[in-house]
């Protein structure tokens, strides 16, 4: 029963990543189920036992880009520890044009994703697109944070704006020469921000000063 179990598992595992792959290299509307079934090895009948439609493989296969993604980079981030907090977030930038040389040619599977799946059906799917923005804009809310900006959530939001940019113009130019541009108009932002924060912090010290009481 545990073997069977285990196959079974990596049967629906190796279907999804297969998915995955296909739906990022050719699209989702112009891959056929067949073409998955091909590249994970196994049968139609088997295909339909794991997920009963086209529409839940292509949930199985954005669930598994978003672990894929999220783990690539809270890896890469891992191995920076001993960096400044503002080397931190720029650092996002630096796994985004390595990711985009190397594997993200097509850009951004997500947003490309969201540019097909219009119909009611594929609101499960819209669901998974959503929640992979949401954990972008929440790891940059917390490295912003963390660099000291104003106003974290903010910058975050003008950030992942970048960020979908420079998904954009991998995916229309074919190469990932954009991303050191949008890097230092995120420097220019956090500076932006980081300046703003210290002219509130004196602002807070001299309204202090003025307040204190004489001795």
């Amino acid at each position: 029963l545990c073997s069977h179990m285990k196959t079974s598992s990596n049967v629906r595992e190796r279907l999804a990543v297969a998915a995955s792959q296909l739906f990022y290299t050719d699209g989702i509307t112009a891959c056929g189920v067949d073409k998955v079934i091909r590249r994970a090895k196994t049968s139609k009948p088997t295909l339909y036992s794991h997920y009963r439609s086209k529409s839940e493989l292509v949930v199985a296969a954005l669930n598994f880009q978003h672990q894929t993604r999220r783990q690539a980079l809270d890896d890469y981030l891992s191995q920076r520890q001993d960096q400044s907090p503002q080397q931190r977030l720029l650092a996002v930038f630096d796994w985004l044009e390595n990711w985009s040389s190397q594997q993200g040619i097509r850009g951004c599977a997500f947003l490309n994703a969201a540019a097909e799946l219009v119909s009611p059906r594929d609101e499960p799917a819209r669901q998974v697109i959503r929640q992979h923005k949401e954990w972008w804009q929440s790891l940059l809310a917390d490295l912003a944070q963390k660099a000291g900006a104003t106003n974290p959530g903010q910058l975050a939001d003008e950030l992942l704006l970048l960020i979908d940019g420079v998904n954009a113009r991998v995916l229309v130019t074919g190469n990932a020469r954009s991303v050191s541009s949008a890097r230092r108009v995120a420097l220019l932002l956090l500076h932006d921000s980081q300046t703003l924060s210290s002219e509130l912090q004196s602002t807070e010290l001299h309204a202090n000063d003025e307040e204190a009481p004489a001795t």
